[in-house]
């Protein structure tokens, strides 16, 4: 048996015609509004009729010697949707519709910008090739600014468990600014990561930077930008083991050790690598003696062996001041030596000055101590000959090495 198909002219019904319509003429476009007007009003009034209400008021008739008012004269302003007499239904339902509040449209109100993820940010930046040491440094500090400052083990669990130090690393790392030592470029990014390094137990990563920078041979023309970040990578080093993660100063044990291990791991061959010591040297030393009362005892053999370091380095001043501050047996014979052979004070700079006059004040301290009025009576002329020396001089001195009144002379100067 042969079932008969359908005609194909008689799915044209059906189909969609494959040529769109040509585009309307403007009276073909004015025509089709005007019928699409006209029959949306005719069903408009369809569903809202003309309404007669029977208590309506009849108005007083107008006496036949007054003319009626000129339609000029009615105020612009007036519309036929302000005379509610003469209002048709579909205007006053199309005024209902659109006095709904659901259709009042408010300017849109501008929100204050959402702060972004640090993170996000961070991760956005390395992915396009954006990240630079500059911008990690600001991206470090904005996490730790985002930390909590309750107590000191809040904020260093608040820096172990945020990862941004790793999160740092991992792109020197992955970008190769690592192997070829370029973010040593920008020191400061140091001072930002450290904390984060020492609190997410990645120091030793700290130490192999120190490392490689003391074997680094740089063209004469950067030596002194190598010897300024090395500088800095100590130094941060220094005060991350100095103070606690709240900003309080602790005993330099830790700081004592950690001059020792650069004292292994620099060259001394290296000029950059032995000035880079001794300032970290000399930046304990002031702590250690000036300011050590702000500060526990530290102790004695870290101490001793933080001397030791010094001894080759020829520091005179500072070993002789740092005799007096041994945390058990303190010692004035190498201060009294030293101020014997001071002679000349205006040679020294302003700094040096104020050490000498510490170191002669902690001398004669502890020359009380122990009863040697000979020698005490020795150190306070000479402190009294200083005195007049600098009074002499204060016509003289540039304005940078003065010691005048607004820096008076007392141990914590």
């Amino acid at each position: 048996m042969v079932v008969r198909t359908t005609s194909l002219n008689s799915l044209k019904k059906f189909l969609p015609k494959i040529h769109q319509p040509l585009p309307l003429t403007h009276r073909e476009s004015q025509q089709l509004l005007d019928s699409i007007t006209t029959s949306f009003r005719k069903n408009l009034d369809k569903e809202h009729p003309w309404e007669h209400h029977d208590d309506t008021i009849p108005q007083a008739p107008v006496p036949q010697t007054k003319k009626p008012a000129p339609t000029s004269t009615i105020s612009s302003s007036s519309s036929p949707l302000d005379t509610l007499g003469q209002q048709r239904p579909t205007d006053r339902h199309l005024r209902a519709i659109l006095s709904n509040p659901l259709f009042s449209h408010k300017g849109q109100q501008t929100l204050p910008p959402t702060p972004r993820d640090p993170f996000d940010v961070f991760d956005s930046a390395v992915s396009r090739g954006l990240m630079t040491p500059r911008r990690a440094a600001g991206f470090l500090a904005k996490v730790r600014s985002q930390i909590s400052n309750a107590s000191d083990d809040d904020i260093r669990r608040g820096m172990a468990e945020s990862k941004a130090g790793l999160r740092v690393v991992q792109w020197l790392r992955a970008s190769g600014l690592e192997n070829n030592q370029q973010f040593f470029s920008y020191p400061a990014l140091f001072t930002a990561l450290i904390p984060f390094m020492y609190a997410e137990g990645l120091e030793e990563v700290a130490w192999t930077w120190v490392a490689r920078l003391a074997v680094r041979e740089e063209a004469e023309d950067v030596k002194e930008q190598h010897m300024f970040a090395l500088s800095a990578l100590l130094s941060a080093i220094l005060w991350q083991t100095s103070t606690t993660y709240s900003g309080a100063k602790v005993s330099l044990d830790n700081s004592y050790e950690a001059v020792m291990r650069a004292n292994d791991i620099l060259p001394k061959s290296n000029l950059v690598a032995f000035k880079c010591l001794r300032y970290a040297w000399l930046r304990l030393s002031w702590p250690s003696t000036v300011f050590a009362s702000e500060r526990p005892k530290p102790s004695a053999p870290l101490f001793e062996s933080y001397v030791d370091v010094g001894r080759p380095l020829k520091m005179h001043l500072d070993l002789a001041h740092l005799g007096l501050y041994h945390p058990l047996e303190p010692d004035h014979s190498e201060a009294v030596r030293y101020l014997h052979h001071t002679q000349d004070c205006k040679k020294f700079s302003a700094s040096q000055r104020r050490r000498v006059i510490c170191l002669a004040l902690d001398t004669a301290d502890r020359l009380k101590e122990v009863g040697d009025a000979n020698q005490l009576s020795w150190v306070e002329q000479f402190l009294l000959k200083m005195a007049n020396e600098l009074n002499f001089d204060i016509f003289n001195a540039p304005e940078r090495d003065l010691i005048t009144s607004t820096a008076p002379i007392h141990r914590l100067i």
